[in-house]
């Protein structure tokens, strides 16, 4: 096995040029051979990168062949990244979710096909024949007919798990059930608490149990505390351009069964090698063969291609092309953290990557991948997958891009925009269903709006008239006119979103 950690990676060089393994047409007949060549392509490309932190392991044949440790965990203090630095995973914990369900399909206590509602009677969505008939399948394969990333904005407003999944219920749903893929964290949320009721504990102990622990796990967890707390974590760092800059740990512990899992390289490894074995290591068995490969199989189709299809599995993407079947997942949070695992099942090979920036982890994360990808089946890196990931991102972040929906900002103020009523004729709470409630206050630059439990506020400042511009989102919030001496109504057009909207109306005092 090559393992280590390092510090200070060496100089940079040619990225995707001059790495070719020699004597091989691919890395799978040799894979000691290109071993040394993508050690190197890992160092010269996370110095390229600026992301303060990165450990890798790869897995071939249920033995770790590659594990190494870059960078630091907190760049005051210069600490490095160690084998048990905890690092969140972010979406990755999606596959530890679908995971566990599987182990309780394996002993019977539930099946795929159980309708949420079996397990957890007070969930409903808008459509009551969906509500009655939607499955764990239909759930942690994204095939619902909720709009894509539904429920994160609550999350944002510091709304609690069972409150975002009781206000799912005023959505108005729009895709094809069953027919259509649309990624929603809280899909795999509500999946999980169904099952934690089955199992009659807290989700985060269920996960433990049937995963963390058999696995031998022993510094992973589904708890944001545990992961703050651990005295050798990877602090997090949103970053501009190459420079990282400090900034706050995300507690996702709201959606935690998608997102908000904490784990090392070490365990990593470990937890690849429980996926590629059907559920078995060192000799413990912790999940059913048969269970585990239906998370792995194809449940619905993304997109296709003359050479490829793209689909989500159960918590994973799958992808087939060139006669090969990837089985993956990434994972972001803009607090800094960029994650990817992906499995070669037919390989019984893996590579998993973990950082502590974004979004230079996300470029890093995928170039990293895709150079092992490309020394183990052609024995060459084809293509400076850098600069490629780097071009793709910046096309995907311009101005006005959301995950959750579309962002158009206002136009600059017209050159005869009419100044706003007194602000006091805009105070007051403001309400509707999905969203719930808006305090509006004035303050000297403007107003602030408190959305749901949120504590610090949005900042609106005059812009035309009735018409504010948030200043975080650069788009518009209307006021109506009343005739009482105060607006009836506040539209946010940032929560103009597929199937909700973002009107909200007065509360009279």
């Amino acid at each position: 096995m090559f393992s280590g950690c390092i510090t200070s990676p060496g100089s940079l060089q040619d990225i995707g040029k001059t790495a070719t393994s020699p004597g091989t047409d691919n890395g799978r007949d040799n894979v000691s051979a290109i071993i040394p060549l993508f050690d190197t392509y890992a160092e010269q490309t996370f110095e390229r990168s600026g992301v303060p932190g990165m450990a890798i392991a790869i897995v071939k044949n249920d033995t770790v062949v590659y594990q190494k440790c870059f960078g630091v965990k907190n760049i005051t203090t210069q600490d490095p990244v160690t084998p048990d630095t905890r690092f969140q995973i972010a979406s990755i914990s999606k596959s530890f979710t679908t995971a566990t369900i599987a182990s309780m399909v394996g002993n019977g206590e539930l099946s795929w096909n159980d309708t949420i509602a079996s397990w957890y009677p007070e969930f409903r969505l808008s459509d009551p024949w969906i509500t009655g008939h939607i499955t764990f399948l239909d759930l942690l394969s994204h095939r619902t007919g909720l709009p894509e990333y539904v429920g994160d904005e609550l999350q944002e407003m510091g709304y609690s798990r069972p409150e975002i999944i009781q206000r799912l219920r005023h959505v108005t749903l729009t895709g094809d059930f069953r027919g259509e893929y649309a990624y929603a964290n809280i899909d795999i949320t509500i999946a999980a608490e169904a099952a934690a009721r089955r199992a009659g504990k807290p989700w985060e102990e269920l996960i433990s149990e049937r995963i963390f622990v058999p696995a031998g796990m022993l510094n992973t967890s589904a708890r944001f505390d545990d992961f703050a707390r651990a005295p050798d974590h990877a602090d997090t760092y949103p970053m501009t351009n190459e420079t990282a800059i400090p900034g706050p740990l995300m507690d996702d512990d709201v959606n935690s069964p998608a997102g908000g899992v904490s784990s090392t390289i070490n365990d990593m490894a470990r937890y690849a090698r429980l996926q590629l074995n059907e559920g078995s290591i060192d000799g413990t068995r912790a999940i059913d063969p048969d269970a585990l490969r239906e998370t792995h199989a194809a449940h619905i189709i993304r997109k296709t291609t003359n050479s490829s299809i793209v689909a989500y599995g159960l918590g994973w993407e799958v992808t087939a092309a060139n006669g090969m079947v990837r089985v993956e997942h990434g994972g972001d949070l803009t607090s800094g953290v960029s994650t990817y695992i992906v499995l070669y099942p037919d390989e019984k090979m893996a590579i998993v990557v973990l950082t502590n920036g974004f979004p230079g982890g996300h470029i890093l994360k995928k170039a990293i991948t895709n150079g092992w990808d490309d020394l183990y089946f052609s024995g060459t890196i084809r293509k400076d997958w850098y600069r490629e990931l780097e071009e793709q991102l910046l096309e995907a972040m311009k101005p006005g891009a959301s995950v959750i929906g579309p962002q158009e900002g206002l136009p600059p103020a017209p050159a005869d925009a009419k100044p706003p009523r007194p602000l006091t004729y805009y105070e007051g709470s403001y309400t509707q269903d999905y969203y719930g409630t808006v305090r509006i206050e004035a303050n000297d630059a403007g107003l602030l709006a408190y959305p749901g439990h949120r504590t610090n506020p949005m900042s609106l400042v005059p812009y035309d008239g009735d018409t504010f511009l948030d200043k975080e989102s650069g788009t518009g919030v209307r006021f109506t006119a009343g005739s009482s001496g105060f607006a009836t109504d506040v539209r946010f057009a940032q929560f103009d979103l597929p199937g909700r909207n973002g009107n909200f109306s007065r509360i009279p005092s």
